[in-house]
């Protein structure tokens, strides 16, 4: 049986429209980023180290030297908790909750930071208790791309 002139077209044309289809569908899985440094912190505040000017409100204020102008301009500074289920959870954190009587609280963790500087605030609302955690952990990761 011979495959005559139009059969052999539309198989090419078949042909072609699969593997430009197929060419689209792909993706890299495992993307590769240039950086070019990184540094990590592993950092813990103990209940009695923070710092507060009103109640439910805490900060406090870490010295960083890795923290520089070309981290600032070029890279990015990323900060996460450790959880009381052992999870690192990356802030900003927000959350609503409820104490024992139903009254509805927040719980927020936000960074900033500046050069060779990084701060760290935490509000925790509870009216029975607007104290901060006895000890919170934090990861800094450095990053400059």
């Amino acid at each position: 049986m011979a495959i005559s002139k139009y059969s052999k077209i539309g198989l090419l044309a078949l042909l072609l429209c699969a593997t430009i289809f197929n060419v689209s569908c792909t993706y890299n899985e495992s993307p590769t980023y240039s950086t070019t440094y990184s540094d990590t912190y592993q950092l813990t505040i103990y209940r009695n180290q923070w710092d507060t000017e009103e109640a439910g409100h805490w900060f406090k204020r870490f010295n960083i030297p890795n923290i520089t102008k070309d981290v600032i301009d070029n890279g990015l500074v990323l900060v996460y908790y450790k959880n009381s289920l052992n999870n690192w959870v990356q802030l900003p954190y927000s959350t609503t909750l409820y104490n024992a009587y139903g009254t509805q609280f927040a719980e927020e963790m936000w960074f900033g930071y500046a050069l060779r500087t990084l701060d760290i605030d935490y509000v925790y609302t509870n009216p029975l208790d607007m104290s901060p955690p006895q000890v919170l952990e934090l990861k800094v990761i450095l990053l400059r791309l």
